[in-house]
């Protein structure tokens, strides 16, 4: 007989919650700083950089269980919101009227398919299409994940160092993506502004921010988030010294602020104690890429929706807060209307508000028993880390030949003549299994079907984690300042 005591955040499985609370944090900073973009302090939480960096972390853990699978996973989880974006975006920009001077070649729509490029959109769409850029950057990513992490566990400080090296020249004029043209210009931007945090990532999985004194990561990370400060209110664009606008800026300043975050990274246990906030968390990080894409939308729809309600007559602060406020609202009806898309992404049961992320559809819930005949799995698999497993093992002596239990509630069968003596049998204490907690960043142990990891250089070596996928972080909404990308 096997007892599990569960807490409340037993259902998040073996998911790493710190991740979780980041990308949570993330995702609320994003739609704070879109609806408020002129207010540039608001780039000083690096929310992009750390959503690749979590990005790249968790793409190490999955490439364990192969390169190709891991590619299809990802995608297969990433495209289709992409794919529902367009099947609604794309005729409404047709339909409202897209002028055939500013429309791009149509064989450039394969990009809301598979964003290799930026998927086009009418300057009417822009609040959809703008976000799409992160879209196109993690696809990329995803596909040379394989390589880089190759390359990244050979010389693991060049490959850090390159990208960032790139940046420095960029930002003093000695390096330009303008040969690569209009496709290009924008890929190769944005990929080696965020290349140095998803390789970080790879950093944080491979267990080496650990064995970094913390004194020497703060130390570093503060003087290249100084650095990068410095030179963003020195070489402001468009008056601004939002790191939206600047990306050596950028990724130098995320670069130093996520190693800071990374290195120490907390179980964050405590949250399961709050119901309310776990489950918080949860509907965020399932709902992550619905929110990222829909945000934008809402927040334009916010203003028209306030001019028919005329919320300016109470002044212009107090009509952008209740814009705010309708943005906000807007954005968790688009949530409720188009979530399910995310579960059916992830192979889970479509629900209107995502409950376990762990769990694909048509599966046994932990506390199902199993079939008669099953293979029995060992009494810790599965289990959370706070989950005690209490096991009671009756006597050898007492499981053989002995007569089944009577049903709960039936009455025994009588017995004919005197009951023999039982002879006197101890019978063990029940005993507590805690179930081990992996430290963060290290590999796991090879599981017994698996043949041991060999560590020696250049071999690459997978393990068994199931896939996930991070949200986005996305530019400011149509209105605000543009992007220089």
């Amino acid at each position: 007989m096997t007892t599990q005591s569960t807490p409340a955040r037993a259902a998040t499985g073996s998911r790493d919650r710190y991740f979780d609370v980041l990308r949570f944090l993330c995702i609320l900073w994003v739609v704070v700083y879109h609806i408020f973009s002129t207010q540039a302090w608001l780039g000083f939480w690096p929310a992009m950089g750390l959503l690749f960096a979590i990005s790249g972390s968790l793409m190490v853990r999955s490439l364990d269980r192969g390169a190709l699978q891991t590619i299809k996973n990802r995608l297969q989880r990433l495209l289709p919101v992409l794919w529902l974006a367009g099947l609604i975006g794309v005729p409404l920009m047709f339909w409202h009227g897209w002028p055939a001077d500013e429309r791009p070649p149509l064989w450039r729509l394969v990009f809301w398919i598979f964003p290799l490029g930026d998927p086009p959109g009418s300057e009417w769409g822009a609040s959809l299409t703008e976000p799409l850029w992160y879209m196109r950057s993690i696809v990329w990513f995803i596909l040379l994940s394989p390589l880089l992490l190759i390359l990244f566990r050979w010389y693991p400080k060049t490959m850090i160092a390159i990208p960032l090296a790139v940046m420095v020249g960029v930002a003093f004029g000695k390096i330009g993506f303008g040969w690569g043209g209009e496709l290009a210009e924008g890929a190769l931007t944005d990929g080696f502004t965020f290349l140095s945090l998803w390789l970080l990532g790879f950093a944080h999985r491979e267990g080496m921010l650990k064995k970094i004194p913390v004194w020497a990561v703060v130390t570093l990370g503060l003087v290249l988030a100084g650095v990068a400060t410095f030179w963003a209110l020195t070489h402001q664009q468009g008056n601004s010294y939002d790191f939206n606008l600047i990306p050596a800026g950028q990724a130098i300043y995320s670069f130093g602020i996520v190693l800071i975050l990374l290195r120490f990274a907390p179980k964050f246990s405590w949250v399961g104690r709050s119901k309310a906030l776990d489950r918080t968390i949860t509907i965020i990080n399932g709902r992550a890429m619905v929110i990222y894409l829909w945000h934008n939308v809402a927040i334009e729809l916010s203003y028209p929706v306030g001019d028919k309600i005329n919320v300016w007559q109470y002044g212009e602060t107090a009509g952008t807060a209740i814009c705010a406020v309708i943005a906000i609202l807007l954005t968790l009806a688009g949530m409720l209307a188009f979530g399910w898309i995310e579960d059916v992404a992830a192979q889970r049961r479509p629900q209107l508000l995502p409950k376990d992320l762990g769990k694909k559809a048509g599966s046994p819930t932990p506390a199902a028993a199993p079939e008669a005949g099953a293979a029995q799995a060992p009494a810790t698999a599965g289990l959370h880390d706070s989950t005690v497993v209490l096991t009671h093992v009756a006597a050898p002596e007492a499981r053989r030949g002995s007569a089944p239990e009577p049903r709960r509630g039936s009455a025994p069968e009588p017995r004919s003549g005197p009951a023999p003596e039982a002879p006197y049998r101890s019978t063990p204490e029940p005993r507590y299994e805690p179930v081990p907690e992996p430290r963060y960043g290290s590999a796991p142990e090879p599981r017994y079907d698996e043949p041991p990891r060999h560590q020696h250089r250049g071999e690459v070596g997978w393990s068994a984690y199931p896939a996930e996928q991070p949200p986005n972080d996305g530019p400011s909404r149509r209105g605000g300042p543009p992007r220089n990308r």
